[in-house]
């Protein structure tokens, strides 16, 4: 197939389009000049340069550009530790009293999603219920420890800075963005199933499997303190969304800016190949 390709363009001032069926020449489109009817040697001499020129630049979008949903923020360092938030496109009821289901719930979510799966990390709801409120449940008791700043899903938007900044009345910004890095409730408010107060306790009546839970808006709308999180009552049997947070995340690579051993080794191999591709070239 690739010798028939360049068969075809050896006419003079034509171009040849390299492709074939098998996963190289799938995945390297390329289009080279012939100036004259060349041999099939100069012609892969030509394209040597073209497949490491692209090689890298497809190596350089592949180690930078990120699909949604982001899950390494902005303005991070190496060793920098955070948290990501969402809120689950799906919804459940509130019905059940075990906080068990409600972290299976936003699991699942999360691992939906075959990024976030990547990570490893452990996902919990935000949510209380009468055996344990909600800071407990996601380790954000300000009392037990500082905690680290929270991110959502998009890349860019911090929430919180640490653990007391996420039991506020206002968040820094609203938990809005789904597993999938997509906003919900942007027509309008959606309910969130939290069962707790923006101290990040249960009141007792008011937790998950309670007849009347607390629930919170995502985005909230309203001017009203803790809308986030205690926005109003509902039934049980009501289906809304949660809110998830993760396991705590660290910024890959080295805190003193040494590279680590396999970036070394792919900055090897890309020089070995440069060089074996100069004395090729000079033995043409």
């Amino acid at each position: 197939m690739k010798g028939e390709l360049f068969k075809r363009g050896a006419l003079l001032g034509k171009h040849i389009l390299v492709g074939s069926n098998d996963m190289l020449w799938n995945s390297v489109i390329q289009t080279l000049p012939v100036v004259g009817a060349k041999t099939l040697k100069s012609a892969l001499t030509g394209l040597y340069p073209g497949i490491a020129a692209l090689g890298l630049a497809l190596f350089g979008v592949v180690s930078t550009a990120q699909a949604l949903p982001i899950t390494l923020p902005t303005g991070l360092n190496p060793g920098d530790q955070y948290r990501l938030a969402f809120v689950t496109s799906g919804l459940r009821d509130a019905m059940s009293s075990n906080i068990a289901d409600y972290n299976n719930f936003v699991s699942a979510a999360a691992n939906s999603q075959a990024v976030l799966a990547a990570l490893g990390t452990t996902w919990k709801a935000i949510a209380s219920t009468n055996a344990v409120d909600a800071q407990d449940n996601t380790g954000t008791n300000p009392n037990n420890a500082t905690g680290v700043p929270i991110y959502l899903l998009d890349g860019t938007t911090k929430i919180a800075n640490d653990n007391a900044g996420l039991w506020v009345d206002y968040l820094i910004a609203p938990l809005d963005i789904t597993e999938a890095g997509t906003a919900v409730g942007s027509s309008s408010p959606s309910g969130v199933w939290t069962g707790t107060t923006t101290l990040g306790a249960a009141i007792s009546g008011a937790e998950l499997g309670a007849s009347l839970p607390f629930l919170g808006l995502a985005p909230w709308v309203s001017p009203a303190p803790g809308a986030w999180i205690n926005f109003n009552i509902s039934p049980n049997t009501e289906e809304f969304h949660l809110y998830a947070l993760s396991d705590f995340l660290i910024v890959a690579g080295r805190a003193d800016g040494i590279p680590e051993p396999g970036t070394l080794f792919l900055y090897g191999i890309g020089l070995a190949f440069f060089a074996l591709l100069r004395r090729r070239r000079r033995q043409i």
